[in-house]
């Protein structure tokens, strides 16, 4: 039920009286006003004043002045535990004969007509956000705010009313929710493959790892947190640190595992391709709180926290009050985030190499373009590599004599050296990396497991396969394109093809089988499903309890 104060005309009324400096007491230089799809602030230096849109999505409710008020309150008081600095208290908008006054008390002939949290305003140069735009952002940072967030988690005994945000129900219940929310949104800011791959990940993860989320309950892991712990949110100065503007409007989205707490901040900390910092980050509060756990079980929440934040995205892109170019902002984000966390689900968040390889015409170059597109992970291809090495165009098929020297043992062996030291660079960054080349030699195979074995890095082989008949056919239509680097045709097949060493050698872990003859989609959802069935793997469930049942 909407209250009667806000009705389209009240609301812009009050809109303009908000947005003109001279309503305020002191009468500040400018006043700035932004807004999501919950909130409207007014920034007017020194102060803040943030308001709360009317509005009731079944999670949130802020629907009449009564409610506002309260969630005004709760606000106030909640966020005193990480930032007692900067929370004034909260203020009331009263309307008298069509005057509107900001008091910080009541009169009695006054009607109030909408209430604020009053803060002072924090200087931009210190939140995390700017010292990533400055390039500034240091271990030393990352200290603080750990340190902060450990005494935090850790001085709490939280009873009964807390700890049942940490049961699986709820946990279930939320990521339920989410696709629930969402499923309306495929097609527009995710696709159907996105789609059911993050949600075959989250639902797989949590039906084979219910221990873990009981040892977690048992272990006092869960919190009243703070919910929404991202870059933004986070102000380090020289002298003190405040982490504010954590959730009050619904309990069940601020209590739960400190883990799904700090996922948001590292979640963050890796869309901004600080993965490294992301990594490091997460490794000190494992260490801070005595919580080993936790480097096994980020992934998954850190998978959830953005795909949260791909739904508040795809919410905001329908929303009338903002402008068209604010919406189309919104959807691009919205598809950014859920391609993060669709990679937290195929790959997690730790360096790995994906060897696509197989047969000339099987597709593998789709499937490493694919990757490399949707979930953001450099690409080589032995094709690129190969012409650049000789110095050649790369979509100019050359003449029979200088294929020859192109192709040869010596020229093959120069390329997959190359493609081995573009793997192991990405590897010393700490960022994984797509190699797209046939291997179709045992021995080129076993020198990259041996290399890569010997770095302790993790890595898969992917092996496109499709029919002499699906091959054939694709290579008839290479034919007659011009944009193709790769030089092999038709009537290169059965040379080629002969050549090729099936990689019976590598180990089930290692290897992931791909019917590329198949419509692309249906291609592409397999490999979600396999690469998540790994990853499940690499997340503790044992082989035997994986579901390997379609979607």
């Amino acid at each position: 039920m909407h209250d009667s104060n806000h009705t389209a005309d009240n609301y812009q009324k009050l809109h303009e009286f908000l947005k003109n400096r001279e309503s305020y007491p002191h009468k500040p230089d400018f006043v700035q006003h932004v807004q999501t799809h919950i909130s409207r602030v007014y920034i007017a230096p020194p102060y803040v004043y943030k308001f709360k849109k009317p509005v009731d999505f079944g999670f949130l409710d802020y629907s009449t002045l009564d409610k506002r008020k309260h969630f005004c309150e709760q606000e106030v008081l909640l966020n005193r535990r990480l930032c007692s600095e900067i929370y004034i208290g909260v203020v009331a908008i009263t309307k008298n004969e069509e005057v509107y006054e900001i008091e910080s008390g009541t009169t009695d002939d006054a009607e109030i007509v909408d209430y604020a949290v009053k803060m002072k305003k924090l200087k931009e140069e210190y939140f995390l956000h700017t010292y990533i735009e400055n390039n500034s952002l240091t271990k030393g940072h990352l200290d603080r705010v750990s340190d902060k967030l450990a005494d935090f988690y850790l001085q709490q005994s939280p009873g009964n009313d807390v700890t049942r945000y940490g049961g699986i129900d709820t946990i279930r219940f939320n990521t339920d929710e989410n696709f629930q929310q969402t499923e309306a949104f495929i097609g527009d800011t995710i696709s159907r493959e996105t789609f059911e791959g993050i949600k075959y990940f989250t639902d797989g993860y949590l039906d084979q790892r219910k221990d873990l989320f009981t040892r977690r309950v048992e272990e006092n892991r869960i919190v009243d947190g703070h919910g929404d712990l991202h870059l933004e949110h986070i102000h380090v100065s020289p002298k003190r640190i405040c982490i504010y503007d954590c959730i009050e409007f619904n309990e069940r989205f601020r209590c739960g595992d400190q883990a799904v707490d700090l996922a948001f901040l590292a979640m963050d900390l890796d869309y901004h391709d600080r993965w490294d910092k992301s990594r490091y980050f997460v490794d000190q509060m494992a260490q801070k709180l005595d919580d080993p756990d936790l480097k096994t079980i980020i992934d998954f929440y850190k998978c959830y926290r953005a795909y949260v934040k791909g739904k508040v995205k795809s919410l905001k892109s329908t929303d009338e009050e903002f402008e068209e170019d604010e919406k189309q902002a919104a959807v691009d984000l919205a598809s950014e985030y859920f391609h993060l966390s669709l990679r937290y689900a195929l790959i997690g968040s730790r360096p790995l190499v994906l060897i696509c390889m197989g047969r000339i015409g099987t597709g593998k170059s789709t499937l490493a373009d694919h990757l490399s597109k949707t979930v953001t992970i450099d690409s080589f291809s032995s094709d690129r590599v190969r012409k650049n090495l000789a110095g050649l165009p790369l979509h100019e098929r050359p003449g029979p004599k200088k294929r020859k020297e192109l192709y040869s043992a010596e020229m093959s062996r120069k390329t997959y050296q190359s493609l081995l030291d573009h793997a192991k660079k990405n590897l010393e960054d700490g960022k994984p990396v797509i190699i797209d080349a046939t291997f179709s030699l045992q021995s080129s195979r076993q020198n990259f497991i041996n290399e890569l074995a010997a770095l302790g890095a993790n890595f898969v082989f992917i092996e496109a396969q499709a029919s002499d008949e699906v091959v054939k056919t694709r290579l008839k239509i290479r034919d007659k394109e011009n944009d193709i680097v790769s030089d092999a045709r038709l009537e290169d097949f059965e040379t080629l093809d002969s050549r090729y060493e099936p990689p019976k050698e590598i180990d089930r872990p290692h290897k992931i089988e791909i019917d590329t003859g198949k419509l692309l989609t249906d291609t592409i959802k397999d490999l979600y499903k396999k690469l998540v069935d790994r990853q499940l793997l690499e997340s503790g469930v044992e082989s035997s309890q994986i579901p390997f049942k379609g979607w």
